[in-house]
């Protein structure tokens, strides 16, 4: 074991101390730090107090060499077992499989419990040979019970630690837990007599982040102050540190390196990857290790940290850059950004470089309708770059058209409508041009968008002339949009009608936004198709005409599939999902999940987890299963990422599963939060059902007189176009509810209307009960006998169990993306699995996944 280690101070880390004791009960253990972090003498420390035997072994370049490192692997063993360390280097490195399970044996024959061993190499980042990675990725893939290894290293070994991580056999320490606490710096100077006050602690540890290069720097300059002195200034430390690093590290680099690191120095993160592109020569990132500590790579973030002092020196030198080197590296690293979603990043870099082509098209990659925290900050971006007043097309195309449509997106209306307006004032009177034509186009979309959204409170539904409007201006001079901007967002429920109910109001809404289809189709590349049909799917379903429901839902997503209308597809199957329980079909239903799954697919549609989860959460609360359903559906702290306008879709689920769970107190407050529930009552169709369903609650909490109110509010709802489906869809609990109400004497519902609810509910709630106890089945058998699975069936259901998509399970069992269908399709009729996650949870219940590590 190495002596005499960072002789200027022996400062006992009982924290470190702690970590290594609880990290050592895993059987492989990394220490990963920059030079001078104390990892080797933290090491030391905890092994020279423990009853652990330390088999040190201190690696070098030469090392790389498989040779040379057996010597040196052998010598270090036979310090502590001469025997052994004479048979191992007998049998030399171990290439062959006998050569490996003869080294197995020897080191489980001689380190026997209860003598307790570590294996520690230090300065492991040496090691690259990759016989030599390989001979480690063997030796801890399969640890040995008496014998833990522990690597020391300045950067992330090229080890596979995924496997391992996974199967719970690793344990890591880092830099971050490396640093000196407050605590530690307080007891470091203390020992170095040095007297600090508690303002020039908390400064040096903010300053210093707790490296200890940095603070035995400090401790050596406090040293030579004169009395009366200040022991530490900060400005003084951030000159000496940028003398020290200028010195040391940045002025012996090559011009280029120097370069590449301000550059780096213009952006905020650095993923590796993004570093990569950055990098002209890829030398680049090799050089970097070399400058460890101040730039190190961070295997927990996929990326590079640089210390913030050097990242200050190195912002300190950002004008010896042109404006167009600037100008590149935040292009580029706009275009990586939002090429790996990652929006807000992209669309910073592109504010920083000037290009507003570049931001347009970072908002058109978007949804239509963006999550509310998104387009805020987004609409910061546009209207601090307008500010100006500067005409160029693309500073115009912002200030207009962008802008409304974030204003939009926010719910801004009265906004977005006066900028759209000021759009139209300003350029319909200037000569056409395609520049021009394109703001009028979307200033008209928008205005379109808001008629459609407010339709239902202002009752006007000539809606169709704004988005003909916009179609003259496409006309003239067209333009190509795809992706989702393109993709129709829609609200919590389709038919655009609120209250007051009145007969005719939802034909009138539908008849008003037919006409809009094939404006907004043709503008926008396919926007809406089939939402008319899915619109009249929704009021047939709610009238309880099932078979019209069905043959407009099959109309919507067959317009729907071809136009890449995802949301439409998703609610299209919502209803017939909802169809099929009616009707008792599991077979249907079973293909409408596979359907479902199936878009989860498609890269391209966004939100596609959230809205699965919602659709197949509303069915399980239906079903009275509440355990198969997303478990951010079942809490009321958790929300997902929507825009508003679908959070009454969200809410109702939400209030279901509380429901199906019995807990009619955590209905009422998910349907009574202004935040979630108030947004079902600018719909009819949602204040319908969130009445119902409040009545059904109040009465289950013994509030009988409330709930009949509530039920009469919610038939008057109902009544004037016969809306009977949210009344039969609570099946037994409205049985009761409607007798109930035929037994009051106060209750103003018609009885022969409650009766044949009452009927209809009850016969809904029996096809309920029995399809609900098909899912509580026991584990399948097939034909009387076990389900036994194919080699491949397996390997397939483990790739599924973690997570991959059918393309990656392709990729990984060497099949066709079709072969990989068929054996999922296989694998549900086998398991009798609705979806993947009753897969998943029914092969774990049969031990076919016992060994995965989902």
């Amino acid at each position: 074991m190495p002596q005499n280690l960072y002789q200027e101070f022996s400062l006992e880390r009982k924290r470190i101390d702690a970590l290594l004791e609880k990290s050592l009960q895993s059987p492989v253990v990394i220490v990963t730090a920059p030079e001078r972090y104390g990892k080797t003498h933290g090491v030391v420390s905890f092994l020279k107090k423990g009853d652990f035997t330390a088999v040190w072994v201190q690696l070098s370049q030469r090392d790389n060499q498989a040779g040379h490192f057996w010597e040196n692997f052998s010598e270090a063993v036979g310090i502590h077992n001469k025997k052994l360390g004479v048979l191992l280097a007998e049998i030399g490195f171990p290439e062959t499989n006998r050569q490996f399970d003869r080294y197995r044996a020897l080191l489980n024959q001689a380190f026997v419990p209860p003598q307790k061993t570590v294996i520690v190499l230090d300065d492991f980042y040496f090691i690259n040979n990759e016989m030599i990675i390989h001979f480690f990725d063997r030796v801890m893939a399969v640890p040995l019970s008496n014998i833990r290894i522990l690597l020391i290293s300045r950067s992330e070994p090229a080890l596979n630690t995924v496997s391992l991580l996974s199967r719970g056999l690793l344990a890591r320490i880092g830099a971050e837990d490396l640093r000196f606490s407050a605590e530690e710096i307080a007891e470091y100077f203390q020992m170095q007599r040095l007297s600090m006050t508690a303002d020039e602690l908390a400064q040096i540890c903010r300053d210093t982040e707790g490296w200890l290069l940095q603070l035995s720097s400090i401790a050596a300059d406090s040293k030579n102050k004169k009395s009366g002195e200040a022991l530490y200034s900060a400005e003084e430390m951030k000159m000496n540190s940028f003398k020290k690093i200028d010195g040391s590290y940045f002025a012996g680099m090559e011009r280029d390196m120097q370069k590449f690191l301000i550059k780096l120095s213009l952006i905020e993160h650095w993923p590796r990857d993004l570093v990569k592109t950055l990098a002209s020569n890829q030398k680049f990132i090799e050089k970097i290790e070399e400058i460890n500590p101040l730039i190190r790579y961070d295997a927990y973030i996929h990326g590079f940290r640089i210390h913030r002092l050097f990242l200050e020196f190195l912002r300190a030198r950002q004008d010896e850059l042109s404006a167009e080197e600037s100008r590149e590296v935040y292009i580029r690293a706009a275009e990586w950004c939002a090429a790996n979603k990652l929006i807000m990043e992209a669309a910073i870099n592109y504010e920083h470089a000037g290009d507003y082509r570049g931001l347009i098209d970072l908002v058109y990659s978007f949804p239509r309708i963006l999550p509310n925290e998104t387009a805020a900050f987004f609409l910061e971006i546009v209207e601090r770059l307008t500010r100006e007043g500067e005409e160029s097309w693309p500073l115009l195309f912002l200030r207009y058209a962008v802008r409304a449509k974030l204003l939009l997106a926010l719910g801004r209306y009265e906004k977005a409508s006066e900028v759209s307006r000021d759009a139209i004032a300003k350029f319909e009177v200037l000569p056409p041009g395609p520049g021009n034509a394109r703001i009028l186009c979307a200033a008209y979309i928008v205005l379109g968008t808001i008629a459609i959204f407010t339709c239902r409170f202002t009752r006007n539904y000539n809606i169709a002339p704004w988005y003909e409007r916009a179609d003259f201006y496409y006309r003239q001079y067209p333009f190509s949009l795809k992706g989702k901007v393109t993709q129709a967002n829609i609200t919590s429920y389709v038919c655009q009608a609120a209250c007051p109910a009145e007969k005719g109001l939802f034909e009138k809404a539908i008849q008003g936004f037919a006409p809009v289809i094939p404006y907004a189709s043709h503008v926008l590349n396919g926007f809406l198709c089939g939402a008319d049909e899915l619109a009249r799917c929704e009021f047939a379903y709610f009238k309880g005409d099932l078979p019209e429901a069905e043959n407009f839902a099959r109309k919507a997503l067959f317009r729907a599939h071809e136009k890449k209308q995802y949301e439409i597809e998703t609610r299209g199957f919502f209803f017939l999902l909802r169809i099929y329980l009616h009707s008792g079909d599991p077979r249907e239903i079973q293909k409408i999940f596979r359907q479902l799954e199936a878009r989860l697919e498609a890269d391209e549609y966004p939100n596609r987890y959230i809205f699965y989860d919602i659709v197949s959460g509303w069915f399980y609360a239906q079903t009275k299963n509440t355990g198969r359903a997303a478990p951010w559906l079942k809490n009321d702290f958790e929300k997902s990422e929507l825009n508003s306008y679908y959070h009454g879709f969200e809410i109702m689920v939400k209030a279901k599963c509380s429901f199906a769970e019995k807990n009619y107190q955590a209905v009422l407050k998910a349907l009574d939060d202004p935040d979630g529930g108030n947004l079902l009552e600018g719909f009819l169709l949602g204040k319908l059902e969130k009445t119902a369903l409040r009545s059904a609650s109040l009465y289950h909490l013994g509030e009988k007189d409330a709930a009949l109110q509530e039920l009469t509010a919610a038939y008057e709802m109902a009544i004037p176009d016969s809306l009977d489906m949210p009344f039969i869809e609570m099946g037994a609990d409205m049985r009761i509810l409607a007798g109930a109400a035929l037994n009051s004497k106060d209750c103003a519902i018609p009885s022969l209307w409650l009766e044949r609810i009452r009927k209809r509910a009850s016969a809904y709630g029996k096809k309920l009960f029995l399809f609900a106890e098909e899912l509580k089945r026991p584990i399948p058998e097939e034909n009387g006998r076990r389900i036994i699975l194919a080699r491949r069936e397996k390997a397939v259901l483990r790739s599924l169990s973690q997570g991959l998509t059918r393309e990656k399970i392709a990729g990984e069992e060497n099949l066709s993306l079709n072969a990989v269908k068929e054996i999922i399709k296989n694998l549900y009729a086998k398991l009798g699995a609705l979806n993947r996650a009753d897969a998943i949870r029914i092969a774990t219940a049969l031990g076919f996944l016992k060994n995965s590590s989902h």
